[in-house]
């Protein structure tokens, strides 16, 4: 059994697990133990995957949004900027606490990168900057639910493999002990 590996770039590269067609053939040779516990290492490792991608997929859901606002309100800035006209907004100051604002000719936004740090950006750069951010995040959310579903795969095959094998040694069992009964 081949252990899960991830790549340096974030997606995950798991090896297909493989279906065990004849469990006679594959299991020739081997230690029945032994064997149950490779698949069993194999089925918690598919599982911490899969736990892993659908916490990044909770994280990059929740950011989404956030970003797709971000983006709106800079664009709205713009458009207000170059009209000239004063804009009234409520904005964050902290989790659930809100200041307003009168904003009239906003040249420039302050953007929170993460860990604690914020830069100002124009208007034009902050929305390329959004706008970007806002694209990887989608892409990495759309590449986060293929990656689910092909591990979702690779635990249902490993669970069938272990039941399989499973029943071999309980099959094998029977007939050994109905061979020693005669």
């Amino acid at each position: 059994a081949q252990a899960p590996v991830e790549k340096d770039n974030g997606t995950v590269r798991v090896p297909k697990a493989k279906f065990i067609e004849d469990v006679d053939d594959y299991m020739k040779g081997k230690d029945f133990e032994q064997t149950m516990r490779e698949l069993q290492t194999l089925f918690q490792q598919y599982k911490q995957i899969e736990q892993g991608l659908q916490q990044n997929r909770i994280r990059l859901g929740n950011k989404l949004p956030e970003i797709k606002r971000a983006l709106d309100t800079v664009k709205l800035l713009k458009e207000k900027s170059a009209s000239g006209d004063e804009l009234d907004m409520d904005y964050e100051l902290t989790d659930s606490v809100f200041a307003k604002a009168k904003v009239k000719d906003a040249q420039s936004v302050y953007l929170w990168l993460g860990a604690n740090v914020m830069l100002e950006y124009s208007l034009d750069d902050a929305e390329n900057l959004l706008q970007t951010n806002h694209e990887n995040c989608a892409r990495n959310l759309a590449t986060n639910k293929s990656d689910l579903a092909f591990v979702k795969d690779n635990v249902t095959i490993t669970e069938v493999s272990i039941a399989r094998v499973y029943n071999w040694d309980v099959k094998r069992r029977k007939a050994a002990k109905e061979a020693e009964n005669k």
